[in-house]
């Protein structure tokens, strides 16, 4: 199913976002926020973002400040990754995209 994925530490994929209609992907959060690191999967090459703990408690707070200058299903997608971190302390958040 499109959409964003967590990976946990054993490598497991959990849906956070399933992709609506819309111009928005998983790296806007790198372009529009400047929230992110990308790295390579090293198991199959594919691009991870990575997210800070810190960016994860300010996603919530963009995503609201910015909800009608960006796409809905973007500040969705947000949300749904703040909502999945909102739990964790100090961990970084792995993501990937599948379309």
């Amino acid at each position: 199913m499109p959409g964003v994925y967590a990976i946990d530490d054993d490598g497991d994929l959990t849906l956070l976002h399933e992709y609506q209609d819309g111009e928005y992907s998983l790296e806007d959060l790198l372009e529009e926020f400047g929230f992110g690191r990308t790295e390579e999967d090293p198991e199959n090459g594919d691009a991870v973002v990575v997210l800070e703990a810190k960016e994860l408690r300010e996603l919530k707070v963009n995503a609201h400040a910015y909800s009608f200058d960006y796409d809905e299903g973007f500040i969705a997608m947000c949300l749904d990754i703040e909502r999945h971190s909102s739990g964790m302390t100090d961990d970084d958040v792995r993501l990937v995209s599948i379309d």
